[in-house]
């Protein structure tokens, strides 16, 4: 009786396997898949920011060059044999080249992005469980951030900016929101990709901070108006984005002095990882501060005076063919679609928000 029990039992593993195969496993092998794609984005996004400092470099190396030329009376678009000239438009070459390489891989990384997120979503509508578990929603939330600020560095600019206001607008209809802590970094929380869709996280709190949102949206929008008014557009096209990029700049220097003021005394302030790389070791406050003070500086600047300005540090040089334009409600841009299951929150190996300022 006892082998026979046995027997039936080893004839039916093959049904177990089968059945746990085409139902729970197949979960299983598509978050390994995402959590892959996840890694790859990663790594494709420091390749990205390598690029990127290297076609900011050579724009201060154009800039630099115009301004020799100035200074030396040398009009390098008139006299193209001068010798100044002639290093003004290697200059503008090198940058055009390095922008445009930068440009790509950042526009590779969102694409992978986008891949994770959409096999992540698939996976989850085919799932038995009727909500999103939290760490699922942190992880889709953080994947729609990083992919939207891909974008925006690509030159995708109010694609970016609509799915960074969706994401903003989702969080702040969250009744689960946490309310404002004292903080030195806007930086999302970074977990391993494989961890961060197979456990769940401890406590409620949201790994991606809502100023993080906030503060990449800001910077999208300025990039925004910023490339609009080198376009030639006129200032009833880009003006109001300015303007929503300094309400947003606004709204966090008025929340950073909120914070600081809830220190205790005698509290000592830790410099983030990102400020160390960055001249002045600013906090975010008076990272804050200063794009808010360039956001004006957009606004009064006059043409000639805004050429000799570089673009933000992780801005492209110019909107990519195909991005959604300002639109009559700036932000709005016909974009990659809605986040679909809602707010998604934090994620493995999401690149940092804009360091130290611009």
């Amino acid at each position: 009786m006892k082998n026979s029990i046995l027997w039936l039992a080893w004839c039916c593993l093959p049904v177990f396997a089968v059945s746990y195969h085409y139902g729970p496993g197949q979960e299983w092998l598509a978050r390994d898949r995402a959590a892959g794609l996840i890694r790859e984005a990663t790594q494709l996004s420091l390749v990205a920011e390598s690029e990127q400092e290297l076609a900011y470099e050579s724009q201060l190396v154009m800039l630099n060059a115009r301004r020799e030329a100035f200074l030396e009376g040398v009009d390098w678009q008139t006299t193209s044999e001068h010798p100044l000239s002639i290093a003004v438009q290697e200059a503008t070459t090198q940058q055009q080249a390095a922008y445009a390489k930068a440009a790509d891989s950042w526009n590779r990384t969102s694409e992978v992005y986008l891949d994770a997120t959409e096999l992540l979503l698939d996976t989850l509508d085919k799932s038995s469980e009727p909500v999103l578990s939290e760490s699922d929603q942190n992880l889709l939330e953080s994947l729609r951030w990083a992919e939207a600020r891909a974008m925006v560095r690509s030159g995708y600019v109010f694609d970016g900016v609509e799915q960074l206001q969706a994401l903003l607008d989702l969080r702040l209809a969250s009744a689960t929101d946490q309310p404002l802590v004292p903080t030195t970094s806007t930086r999302p929380v970074s977990i391993s990709a494989a961890d961060s869709l197979t456990q769940q996280p401890s406590g409620t709190s949201r790994n991606l901070p809502t100023s993080a949102i906030r503060e990449e949206l800001a910077a999208a929008q300025y990039i925004g108006a910023r490339l609009l008014r080198e376009e030639g557009r006129s200032p009833e096209v880009w003006k109001p984005i300015a303007n929503l990029a300094r309400q947003q700049y606004r709204y966090l220097a008025d929340r950073s002095t909120t914070v600081s003021k809830t220190r205790q005394p005698g509290q000592q302030r830790q410099a983030t990882p990102s400020e160390d790389i960055a001249d002045e070791r600013l906090s975010s406050g008076d990272r804050v501060q200063r794009n808010l003070e360039q956001v004006l500086n957009l606004e009064r600047s006059s043409s000639e005076q805004l050429e000799g300005i570089p673009l933000p540090r992780q801005a492209p040089m110019a909107r990519r063919p195909g991005d959604g334009p300002p639109g009559d409600k700036p932000g709005k841009g016909p974009g990659r679609g809605p986040l679909r299951d809602g707010p998604p929150g934090d994620g493995a190996g999401i690149p940092r928000p804009y360091g130290a300022g611009w």
